[in-house]
């Protein structure tokens, strides 16, 4: 008996201490990325790096919103961000439901396999394409280019959370007079909202930090933060402090964006992942 509750404990202290281990490792690179932004640049390149015991300077930070006016970039990340993950919500939701409803497997992993092509396959036929419709640098192009990821998605996230709600409460709405779209709209919907929080966030953080459409298709009045990490590499050198600063910034708002909503994403794809 002695030798058993020493095996669980031995066992515990394992699993904690690998837990630990797990969380440092994935902590320890954004760690060291926030305090690097506030360094000078003779601390950035010490070796090895200081992590504790240094003055703290906001010069970087004031660099990028006065110079590089960082706030019209959040603007424009925001924008794009909101408008594509709205508009794919109402193209995704009633696709997700008509082919749940229709038992369209066909068209769900065509939908799946445009998920899982390269970004890259899209861009070149996006950009000739904004470029003959003179909508290259406008929001419009990188909300539509957005949506090409968005929309897959959603349809894929919410079709597998439509599929556990019973077919029983589609079939008692029409006996009591309700359209298929108002049975979507007021019945469906509703018990779908964990789905919904999920795939809302996970469109929205994929368009924020998206940064292959928005390199080609953006231009000076539509580009986002992820663009402009670039501007601090020169052929000359690299400007860590100022990039570092830059790279909090872009990832500030989705790391918030997470931890506020993390029950959703949890209880949405926990939902999603048990059908019938």
């Amino acid at each position: 008996m002695e030798a058993y509750k020493a095996k669980r404990i031995i066992g515990k202290i394992i699993f904690y201490i690998a837990i630990v281990a797990i969380c440092l490792i994935i902590i320890f690179p954004l760690y060291f990325v926030f305090i690097s932004s506030f360094k000078n640049m003779a601390d950035v390149y010490v070796m090895p790096p200081k992590l504790l015991g240094f003055k703290p300077v906001f010069s970087h930070y004031e660099y990028i919103f006065t110079t590089q006016n960082y706030g019209f970039y959040i603007l424009n990340s925001a924008i794009v961000g909101i408008f594509s993950t709205l508009f794919a919500l109402m193209l995704g939701l009633p696709a997700a439901y008509a082919i749940n409803r229709n038992r369209m497997k066909n068209s769900l992993l065509g939908i799946l396999v445009a998920r899982l092509l390269p970004p890259m396959s899209f861009l070149l036929p996006f950009y000739f394409i904004f470029s003959e419709l003179g909508m290259v640098d406008t929001y419009g192009a990188l909300i539509l280019s957005h949506m090409v990821l968005s929309v897959p998605l959603i349809v894929w996230l919410m079709e597998g959370f439509i599929a556990g709600i019973p077919r029983e409460l589609d079939e008692a709405a029409t006996i009591d007079g309700c359209t298929r779209q108002r049975c979507f709209g007021s019945i469906i919907l509703p018990m779908c909202k964990s789905g919904m929080a999920t795939s809302t966030i996970l469109s929205f953080l994929g368009s924020w930090n998206n940064f292959q459409f928005a390199l080609i298709l953006s231009g000076p009045r539509t580009r986002t933060l992820p663009v402009t990490l670039q501007y601090f590499v020169s052929g000359a050198d690299i400007r860590w402090g100022r990039m570092l600063a830059a790279t909090i910034v872009v990832i500030i708002p989705a790391i918030v964006v997470t931890l506020l909503l993390q029950k959703n994403i949890v209880s949405g794809m926990t939902a999603g992942a048990v059908k019938g």
